[in-house]
């Protein structure tokens, strides 16, 4: 039995190690990946800091891919005459690592304009996916605020990022198209797609949704209050949704909206005015192209002006 206990006890070292080593291997495959999209979150970590030690007001961006790629920052900036930030990179950061990273850099006079994808708030989206990871191996000290279920998501995601990682080394995983740090503007925007023509894409189900997560909702409540509270002007926009999708789970949302409305987060813009024509869409159903980029930078225009 102690040969046993003894001969298991080497095996669970083994294991331990040849993970610590995977693990290493990820985060230096990671760093190298200068020009990979998901690095542009450091970009951005720069443009914030730089706001801050300037102590410069500004408006800032903030929410998923569908504010990276929902934007033309420069004509908000242009229209009420402030700097302008578009800090969003991608849902998979988690609105709670967004909100906790991004509050570090934000005083009174700024403007904070959130637009979150209406999946961070059912089951755990909202405590971070893959991505998050991707720059955990990178830059370990994001994990700073990191609670419990961001680290069970961590966990997980490395189990996932491993496995992608040897699949990709053996060659057995087939190589997509993505974006580049390098196709986002000065402004912050992913701008890459203005041109392009748009590219077929599914529609969300009533079925991405599982349910409600009150306990983010309670964060997400203490959050928005604490930076009004600084003289921070927060200001909630729902996310562009295509219309088809906006039609599939509108029933799954509008307990969703209640829950908004009970705590004071409710959108300045109708949700429906949001969810545009499936044709303005460029490949998925949260990602405008161009000409939905200028409607709704407009809008925002509007709003930001009349208050």
């Amino acid at each position: 039995m102690k040969h046993f206990f003894k001969k298991l006890s080497l095996l669970s070292l083994l294991f331990v190690v040849i993970v610590l080593f995977l693990t290493l291997l990820l985060s230096v495959s990671l760093q190298s990946k200068k020009d990979d999209s998901f690095m542009a979150f450091f970009v951005k970590q720069e443009m914030l800091a730089n706001k801050h030690r300037q102590k410069t007001p500004a408006v800032i961006l903030l929410g998923g891919s569908n504010v990276a790629y929902g934007f033309n920052s420069e004509m908000l900036r242009d229209s009420l005459d402030m700097p302008a930030i578009n800090a969003a990179v991608s849902r998979g950061l988690g609105l709670k690592f967004m909100m906790d990273h991004t509050s570090k850099y934000l005083t009174k006079g700024d403007i904070l304009v959130i637009a979150p994808e209406y999946h961070h708030f059912f089951g755990d989206c909202a405590y971070g996916e893959a991505l998050l990871a991707n720059l955990f191996y990178i830059d370990p000290s994001i994990s700073e605020d990191f609670n419990i279920k961001q680290i069970k998501a961590l966990i997980i995601d490395t189990k996932n990022l491993l496995r992608d990682y040897l699949t990709s080394f053996l060659g057995l995983q087939s190589k997509n198209f993505t974006f580049k740090v390098s196709d986002y503007n000065r402004y912050g925007d992913m701008a890459a797609h203005w041109t392009m023509p748009p590219r077929p894409y599914s529609h969300a189900s009533s079925t991405d949704f599982q349910a409600i997560n009150k306990n983010f909702l309670d964060y997400y409540e203490n959050a928005v209050k604490s930076l009004r509270n600084k003289g921070v002007k927060v200001v909630i926009i729902p996310p562009s949704f295509a219309e088809t999708s906006y039609s599939n789970v509108e029933e799954k949302l509008l307990p969703l909206f209640s829950e908004f409305a009970r705590r004071d987060l409710d959108f300045a813009i109708p949700p429906q005015e949001f969810a545009y024509p499936d044709s303005l869409f460029f490949d998925t159903h949260y990602h405008l192209g161009y000409a939905g980029i200028v409607l709704r930078t407009n809008r925002l225009i509007n709003l930001m002006r009349a208050r």
